[in-house]
């Protein structure tokens, strides 16, 4: 058949289908054939036809009832049987693939069987060759071995003679370098005294060039102690002579009057401060030879003396004014 319901009622369908037209067939038949005679009309009767609907009817709606209850066991029989055979194609499939497997295992288990026997038959061949081997580099290493002994013993025998030559050179070489080493030794020490003559000579060259610096150093600080002291006397006097040139005699002077003064310079000759350390009995005279001292004001020559002199001599002086020319 070539339509079929998707849902297998097809068939059940059909069925309730020509189950309706039966009853219908007959309930026609039925209706038509009566035992009973009809008397005729005495006029033409009036025929009504009234067309029923089986289905609509308590009988027919019973009918389709059970037509469809048993479309729907058909239907559900259909539905299991073709599940069952569903189940069943899968039960011989998964048997089919569950026995193809096995041949495929027990294919594999002989291949890897035999396989395994070819292994064990090319381990239990490598075996043989190494042992084989084996047996040869044993044999190998004993000849070696001889040979090597051999050759150890020559070689044992030329280090032996090669020691005693190494031995015999270096006992001369010994000899030689300590004959080297004396001979150095000897010329280090003529060096030593060579250099020691060459030092003590020039040591004395030393010490002679110094005693003639410090004799010359001598003389000069000699020299420049007496300038220094013609040149401190002659400031002095200088500044005795301006003092004296300022000073304003007093009235009540006398002869041997005198005053010791102490003067405090700056670098450039100016006067700082004057302080009478001795007096001369006479305030008058005492005051007249500070105000001298103050009207001089300044040394011009002491700018030009060298600081360090300056400072050892001037920076402060002590100047004794006694006029020479005062009345008895």
């Amino acid at each position: 058949m070539k339509w079929r319901d998707r849902d297998g009622y097809g068939l059940p369908v059909m069925l309730a289908v020509g189950l309706h037209l039966s009853v219908v067939l007959v309930g026609v038949a039925v209706a038509a054939w009566d035992g009973s005679e009809v008397t005729p009309p005495k006029r033409p009767p009036i025929v009504n036809a009234t067309v029923i609907d089986v289905s609509q009817t308590i009988i027919g709606q019973r009918e389709a009832e059970q037509a469809a209850q048993a479309a729907a066991q058909a239907a559900e029989a259909a539905r299991k049987k073709q599940e069952q055979q569903r189940i069943e194609q899968q039960k011989r499939a998964a048997a089919e693939q569950k026995r193809q497997a096995e041949a495929e295992r027990k294919k594999q288990e002989t291949a890897r069987q035999q396989a395994e026997a070819k292994r064990q038959a090319e381990l239990e061949k490598q075996r043989q060759a190494e042992a084989q081997k084996r047996q040869a580099e044993q044999q190998r290493q004993a000849e070696q071995r001889k040979q090597a002994e051999a050759e150890a013993k020559k070689l044992a025998e030329q280090r032996r003679q090669a020691e005693q030559q190494r031995l015999a050179r270096e006992a001369k070489q010994r000899q030689e370098e300590a004959r080297r080493q004396e001979q150095e030794r000897q010329a280090q020490l003529e060096r030593e005294r060579q250099e020691q003559a060459a030092r003590e000579a020039a040591e004395q060259q030393r010490q002679a060039e110094e005693a003639l610096k410090r004799a010359v150093a001598e003389e000069e600080a000699r020299k420049q102690a007496v300038a220094e002291q013609q040149m401190v006397q002659s400031i002095s006097s200088l500044i005795n002579q301006r003092v004296t040139d300022a000073w304003i005699r007093p009235p009540n002077a006398r002869n041997g009057m005198k005053t010791k003064l102490r003067i405090y310079f700056l670098p450039n000759g100016e006067v700082n401060n004057v302080q009478v350390l001795e007096q001369s009995g006479n305030g008058l005279f005492d005051q007249r030879a500070v105000d001298a001292v103050y009207k001089v004001g300044r040394i011009e020559e002491l700018s030009e003396v060298d600081p360090y002199i300056f400072e050892r001599n001037f920076r402060q002086v002590d100047l004794l004014f006694n006029p020479q020319d005062l009345r008895n």
